[in-house]
């Protein structure tokens, strides 16, 4: 975190990964939404073509600037000046983790989705401050003690716990859901271009200009289907890529048992085989020893040894960075296991 703005601030500025992102907190306002509609109305749909062109306008006129414990939306900024308006979701008496990991009961949940991350807002326990933090990023003081009780103990998580966590983490997947065709066409259409385009043509024909307007809309009918086809072949192609779901063997309830990878989620024991796999997640190597394949994440063609978390961190703070040749990151791929006494190699999962 940059800076850790409280609940009654408009502004707030954290980290996440490389970029850096500066929130704003906006709330509706009665009488600016009815007079957007008055105006929307009167200009035939004209003024508000104009605010969809340009987010800063249409945050400016319906929005009005509040705190962030009353936010309904926010207003996001990256270091780039890339900018993207986001809707706060708000769940009565849920379940979140603090930052030990454990998953605690408040009165409400509130959190918002951006660029397929979920941002929590998680209140100080000494004041009424707060921030907005990556779900992953919440239990960030565990101690490797934690780790290596879980792994002795060898019970996994509960049914009840797995169901908890699933709620609040979802499923371990990316969704790249594939838009309808009919809205990709609408917002090409929309376009300052075509609507250039529309008003041109419009004038053409009443001009008696009919051949050359005919080919002006044959012409931008072909470019609109072109774009959108294109787009969807985009999606179809990212969707493609992201999905990747295989069956896994984890241990729950004491008892080991195969799932979709799908159906992981943070805590969990996760059984590695002996012949290696393709990591579907990030995790602590808790026994035995794994070569792997991190190519993907590094460019090193040439396999690296990760070993299991020791009794000698037993006080630290568990950290991905610091703790790198005990972590499975998600991605790579294992290629062979080393395990003792006939035990299988164990990882317990830290994010998804």
């Amino acid at each position: 975190m940059v800076e850790a703005g409280g609940a009654r601030r408009h502004r707030m500025t954290l980290e996440s990964g490389d970029h850096i992102l500066t929130l704003y907190a906006y709330r509706t306002g009665p009488l600016r939404t009815v007079l957007f509609y008055i105006l929307s109305f009167l200009t035939f749909g004209i003024f508000r073509l104009i605010l969809h062109w340009k987010e800063k306008w249409n945050v400016r006129f319906r929005l009005v600037p509040c705190n962030f414990s009353n936010a309904e939306f926010i207003h996001i900024t990256d270091n780039h000046n890339v900018t993207e308006l986001q809707k706060v979701q708000r769940k009565s008496n849920g379940m979140i983790p603090n930052k030990s990991g454990e998953m605690i009961e408040v009165p409400e949940v509130r959190w918002f989705v951006y660029r397929k991350l979920e941002y929590v807002w998680i209140e100080s326990e000494d004041d009424d401050t707060g921030e907005w933090i990556p779900s992953s990023e919440i239990a960030s003081q565990i101690p490797c003690s934690f780790f290596l009780g879980v792994s002795q103990d060898n019970q996994g998580l509960s049914l009840s716990d797995v169901s908890i966590r699933l709620q609040f983490f979802g499923k371990n997947e990316i969704v790249v859901n594939l838009r309808p065709i009919l809205y990709l066409l609408f917002m090409e259409v929309i376009t300052p271009f075509y609507v250039f385009q529309i008003f041109s043509v419009t004038v053409w024909y009443n001009d008696e200009y009919a051949y050359y307007a005919s080919l002006i809309v044959l012409l931008s009918i072909s470019s609109i289907c072109m774009d959108v086809w294109q787009i969807r072949s985009q999606e179809k192609r990212l969707r493609s890529m992201v999905h990747s779901n295989e069956e896994v063997e984890v241990i729950r309830n004491g008892e080991e048992m195969k799932i979709g990878s799908e159906e992981l989620v943070p805590g969990d024991i996760l059984l590695i085989p002996p012949h290696g796999c393709l990591m579907q997640c990030d995790c602590v190597l808790m026994n035995g020893t794994v070569i792997v394949n991190e190519s993907v994440l590094t460019g090193e063609s040439v396999p690296i040894t990760k070993v299991a978390l020791t009794d000698e961190t037993h006080d630290a703070i568990f950290n991905m960075e610091k703790h790198s040749k005990n972590v499975l990151y998600c991605g790579t791929q294992v290629l062979q296991t080393r395990f003792y006494r006939g035990k299988k190699v164990k990882n317990l999962l830290t994010t998804i």
